[in-house]
């Protein structure tokens, strides 16, 4: 009689990895180091923007006293920076030897975003109030969330609209300790403030396509570029507008201002040309949502600096109005960066990248080698055919 068969188990190689990974220590380590690393990433971001807040800060400040000074030249201030940036990256562009990677037009609609933004903002004080201002400005988070989704193709997750409403309330809590603080003061009523709002809400759907715009094109073209030409059209779209606007202001300056007045002028210049090359840096790690929210602690150091210079005493709201804030930026942080509809960032603008025109390039070699081997191939299954026939004859 036959033994019986006896079948043994296959083991699989999947499930035998599986079964040696779990519990493994090395492993484990390795995902916890990586969660190490994620996380200090996260709070490395924070930081970061946190300084470019304080440069922030500190172009509000300077420009207060050159207020306080009679000196109001918003475009001019605007436009020794744009200068500045054309001359440094523009040199470094030439240095490099690469051409234009992006449509031309498209930077000049940036720059023509970036600097019509801060003149509408500017010239809104002179209308409404500053609480109308600080509350309004925070229109640009709305703008820059709904682009972000449109043109970039970003999905936010649920965590990231608690982040951004957690931000915003402290926000409401910051501006309602800054109402406070004035009730007692005899301030002149504002002129317009519809006028105003509208100019607050104008300007700040202009700088929430600057934004967009910018991360677009640190992420997907080139920094230095983008900071070559922004500087560029900058200076040249700022340097009318100030010939225009600002020319009997100007030979006011020149004829009657003394070193202080131009050391206020360097110090705005130096916090503002600091915060437009760093902010593209942090953006490759980062999004335009991100750094609008995490800009909104810049009101609080305003005033913290406003308290100071004016020797008062601030409430103990401010300090619970940035906790708010600083709490709905590690919220909005952790959720993670936002998902992309097509897993890489929608394009708005037409001119096709060198990376992707490289790859193109790279399919038609690679096509046109398989042909060849195909070719080859069949070649070869000729052969033998062809050397029996020489044989038979």
């Amino acid at each position: 009689a036959m033994a019986p068969a006896t079948f043994e188990p296959v083991p699989v190689s999947g499930e035998v990895e599986t079964e040696e990974t779990i519990g493994d220590p090395a492993s484990m380590r390795e995902e916890i180091t990586q969660r190490s690393v994620d996380w200090r990433e996260r709070v490395k971001i924070i930081a970061m923007w946190q300084g470019v807040s304080c440069l922030l800060t500190g172009t509000a400040v300077f420009s207060q006293l050159l207020a306080d000074s009679g000196i109001n030249l918003p475009t001019t201030q605007s436009f020794i920076n744009y200068v500045l940036l054309a001359c440094i990256f523009m040199a470094k562009m030439l240095h490099r030897g690469t051409r234009t990677r992006e449509s031309l037009l498209n930077y000049f609609f940036i720059a023509l975003c970036d600097v019509e933004g801060n003149f509408l903002v500017v010239m809104a004080y002179q209308y409404t109030t500053i609480t109308s201002v600080q509350l309004l400005d925070c229109f640009t988070i709305p703008v820059v969330m709904i682009l972000s989704c449109y043109v970039l193709g970003a999905r936010y997750r649920l965590w990231h609209y608690v982040g951004a409403i957690t931000a915003l309330l402290g926000l409401g809590l910051l501006v309602t300790a800054d109402a406070l603080q004035r009730k007692d003061e005899s301030d002149e009523p504002a002129r317009g403030p519809l006028l105003g709002d509208f100019l607050v809400m104008a300007g700040a759907c202009l700088y929430a396509i600057s934004n967009i715009g910018q991360e677009y094109m640190v992420k997907e073209r080139d920094r230095v570029e983008f900071l070559a030409f922004l500087g560029t059209f900058g200076a040249i779209i700022s340097g009318i507008q100030m010939s225009i606007l600002e020319r009997p202001a100007i030979r006011t300056l020149c004829e009657e201002a003394d070193a202080t007045i131009f050391l206020y002028l360097l110090g705005f210049t130096g916090c503002l040309l600091g915060m437009y090359v760093c902010v593209p840096l942090i953006l490759e790690r980062s999004s335009a949502a991100f750094m609008n929210l995490s800009l909104l602690t810049a009101d609080f150091y305003s005033l913290l600096v406003a308290l100071v210079l004016f020797s008062a005493s601030p409430s103990v709201l401010y300090f619970v109005a940035f906790s708010v804030i600083i709490c709905g930026l590690v919220v909005f942080n952790k959720a993670g960066e936002a998902d992309s509809a097509s897993g890489r960032i929608r394009s708005g603008f037409a001119s096709p990248s060198e990376e992707e025109m490289s790859n193109a390039i790279l399919d038609v070699k690679v096509s046109s080698s398989e042909d060849n081997n195909e070719s080859l191939k069949s070649e070869r299954d000729l052969l033998p055919g062809i050397n029996e026939m020489s044989n038979e004859s």
